[in-house]
């Protein structure tokens, strides 16, 4: 057994307690202060120096600088929870009503202060530095452009990030080169007409009705206007309209994502397209369009063959050939691609969680979502070995 992992197992317990605690404690983007006041008191414990940089004046960094010179690389863990309720009943569940974390960033976190206590007894095969990165507001798509600009990245050659994952089996970790997750856009329309009585339409003019209208027929633009080829998808997920039952809707508001991996081609095509529809669409049911907003959250991660391949056999030194998972690149977003547009050198790799027999494989964002914490010591082990083996290419 390599000694990442047994070092891993050793701080098994330490990880699973933070994780806990994070849990219990769960912050949404933005407002991790909690999280990483935790986090700084952890690595202060450790002897190290982190410090916080950002806007959000919440992200936290901290180098751990090895026995020997030679290169830098980052290792990144995001901070923040979701809206969701939470509905396991379990001991550490979320104390904060309304907010989860159902995306497993409590265990990247943790994750990633037992890679620090790992690398610590690891000194003396560090030829450089390991920068650890630990990232407010994921999900909200720009808490790593934000720790970007804040110099998170200064100096660094190579980045890595890990996320668990319930659609890979649990006890391996899918390391996989190519498209790995998509770019995403947040966008919002808002539409205004008339209001009148629900008796007599013909007085008023229905924006809510038009809204309708428009949500069905942007997906004419993914079957109809790109090629089936390069998956595109444009989803709404909010609608707001009307005050009352018996009222027409003077005022709509919808919202959504568009994610696609073409962003050369299509990132600025498809916004293009979906104004035309949307504004006509107004148009032919006599509204005007007073808002149309496309925020563009994230760029597609792409992991390098060579990072690929210096993933796999970290795998294989940590859990064998039969560590080596697999998971279909995803539409799903992740901001961690601004770093990985920053530093070319970086893999995203997907930690397996799903046990069907724990109940570990309900899908993220869920009120259900929970991880196999058995799989800690793995992301843990991942972490600090893919460091070393980088540091000593």
């Amino acid at each position: 057994m390599e000694k990442t992992m047994e070092l891993a197992v050793k701080y098994r317990d330490y990880v699973i307690g933070l994780r806990r605690y994070f849990h219990q404690h769960p912050e949404l983007g933005g407002q991790e202060v909690n999280t990483s006041r935790r986090v700084i008191e952890e690595l202060t414990a450790m002897g190290l120096e982190p410090k916080v940089i950002g806007s959000y004046k919440t992200a936290v960094i901290c180098d751990i600088h090895g026995e020997h010179p030679g290169k830098a690389i980052a290792l990144r863990a995001d901070m923040d929870a979701l809206n969701v309720q939470e509905l396991n009943d379990c001991p550490y569940k979320s104390q904060v009503d309304g907010v989860m974390h159902a995306c497993g960033h409590d265990g990247h976190t943790a994750s990633l202060l037992g890679a620090a206590k790992v690398l610590m007894e690891c000194r003396d095969q560090i030829r450089g530095t390991v920068r650890l990165i630990f990232q407010p507001a994921e999900e909200l798509g720009s808490g790593a452009d934000d720790t970007v600009k804040a110099g998170c990245l200064e100096g660094v050659d190579a980045a890595m990030a890990i996320h668990l994952w319930s659609g890979v089996k649990s006890g391996t970790i899918s390391v996989e080169a190519g498209p790995r997750m998509a770019a995403a856009n947040w966008f919002r329309y808002r539409l205004a007409g008339k209001p009148g009585h629900g008796a007599r339409p013909h007085e008023g003019v229905d924006a809510g009705l038009a809204a309708a209208a428009a949500v069905v027929t942007l997906q004419s633009i993914v079957s109809r206007e790109f090629p089936a080829s390069d998956p595109v998808v444009i989803t709404v997920g909010h609608i707001e309209s009307g005050t009352r039952f018996n009222v027409i809707a003077s005022e709509a508001m919808f919202e959504g994502t568009m994610r696609c991996y073409n962003v050369q081609e299509f990132l600025h095509d498809i916004p293009q397209a979906m104004h035309r529809v949307v504004e006509q669409t107004a148009d032919a049911y006599r509204c005007q369009v007073t808002e149309k907003y496309v925020y563009d959250a994230m760029l597609p991660c792409n992991n390098p063959e060579k990072a690929s391949a210096r993933g796999a056999a970290a795998v294989k030194k940590i859990l064998g050939e039969k560590g080596i998972g697999h998971i279909d690149a995803m539409m799903g977003g992740e901001d961690f691609s601004y770093m990985m547009h920053q530093v070319p050198d970086s893999l995203l790799a997907f930690v397996g969680i799903g046990d069907p027999e724990k109940g570990t494989e309900e899908p993220h964002h869920s009120g259900n979502f929970k991880i196999d914490e058995d799989c800690l010591q793995n992301s843990v082990a991942f972490y600090a070995q893919y460091a070393l083996d980088y540091l000593n290419e």
